[in-house]
């Protein structure tokens, strides 16, 4: 009998999962609050659609009743609430969403019902936390992991330099959102946005590196003295979000104007969307370097690890609903192959200590257009 995925979210990363999934010869259902990307989920071969309020967990249950796993795809502000509804409906789960909260910490209702969910599985969080790992797993004392990754309109325009390839309110968050790193063991919490840099990455050019809050679960899984993750951008639309961000633009707190009561952010998002929303067929890039230092039989070694992708016109698909989707995708074959059942929510990177996982993982990517190069070298001892 087919297996049966069930979609959250028909947005841009979501759409591309089911695809994917039906690509793959699953039956696929997408479940969708909104009528138009309903509608637009509708159109792909082999998806059959559920229209439903996806923020009321009475009916994220009854969505995903019928399913063998369930891959989520929903904003942030719904992730924990799902993650906790599909744990409760004892359904195997792979998710993407960039949820403030740590979803580790239902890890215990998890083990308790029996079931498995990969939780941050998209291409950072995600990709990047896999290679982190098997970094780990590579070397015999890790000393520092850094991740730099950014997805980018493939034309510079002003002014912004930028456009949003998942939920803009979601990279709104990235930019208010305290990010966490680790220092000579400690963690320490440093302001969004913060410490930029100028890093060379051809054939794309130079680009502008700042803190967020990508760590996530690293911070607190591996046993590394320095780790940080700094998200990409071309240069100039850093300083513009800081101004921003410095004015209030971002604030969720309510004022009043002409007898009115608003949220800046609110206004903002009204604003600003539009104007980050790609164009029919306008071409994406997805930039990624993951970098691991330490010691191997008494050597210092570096890996790093490389991911370009490009908008694919054969296909029409952007690179970073690719790029995050098919990641969520790739766990997902994995897991109803068998790779990997066990029961608690788990960060990518813990999978890595599975024998083979992370190799069978990149071999789904690559087989889909997503190629990790990797590499390493020798650095100075001492």
């Amino acid at each position: 009998m087919t297996q049966h995925v069930v979609v959250l979210g028909a947005g841009m990363v979501g759409s591309a999962i089911a695809a994917d999934m039906a690509r793959e010869g699953f039956r696929v259902t997408v479940v969708e609050s909104g009528a138009e990307a309903a509608r637009r989920a509708g159109a792909l071969q082999g998806v059959s659609v559920l229209q439903a309020d996806l923020s009321a967990p009475e009916a994220v249950t009854k969505a995903v009743a019928g399913a063998d796993l369930v891959l989520g795809a929903l904003p942030s502000s719904l992730g924990l609430q799902t993650l906790r509804t599909v744990l409760s409906a004892r359904k195997t789960y792979v998710d993407v969403s960039f949820m403030a909260e740590d979803a580790w910490e239902l890890d215990p209702v998890a083990r308790n019902l029996g079931v498995c969910a990969v939780v941050d599985c998209g291409v950072a969080p995600g990709v990047s936390n896999l290679l982190c790992g098997l970094s780990v797993e590579m070397l015999d004392a890790c000393e520092r992991l850094e991740i730099y990754v950014g997805g980018l309109p493939a034309e510079r325009r002003w002014p912004f330099q930028y456009k949003a390839g998942f939920a803009p309110a979601d990279v709104l968050e990235e930019y208010v959102r305290p990010a966490r790193m680790v220092e000579h063991s400690r963690l320490v919490v440093k302001e969004a946005l913060s410490e930029p840099e100028l890093i060379d990455f051809p054939p794309v050019g130079t680009l502008e590196a700042f803190n967020t809050d990508g760590l996530r679960s690293l911070a607190y899984t591996l046993k590394v003295p320095h780790m940080k993750e700094k998200t990409l951008r071309y240069p100039g639309h850093i300083e513009l979000m800081r101004v921003m961000r410095h004015a209030g633009y971002f604030s969720k707190e309510p004022i009043t104007v002409g007898g009115a009561t608003v949220r800046p952010l609110d206004v903002t998002s009204h604003l600003l969307f539009p104007k980050w929303t790609f164009e029919e067929e306008e071409a994406d890039v997805t930039v990624m370097r993951v970098l691991a230092e330490g010691t191997r039989d008494g050597r210092r070694m570096r890996h790093t690890w490389d991911l370009l992708d490009r908008y694919d016109p054969v296909t029409k698909l952007r690179s970073m609903p690719r790029t995050t989707g098919y990641a969520a995708t790739c766990m997902a074959v994995l897991l109803l192959r068998g790779a990997f059942r066990e029961p608690g929510v788990h960060p990518p990177e813990l999978l890595a200590r599975v024998p083979g996982l992370v190799d069978a993982f990149l071999a789904e990517y690559a087989r889909r257009g997503l190629k990790v190069t990797h590499r390493t070298a020798g650095l100075p001892q001492g």
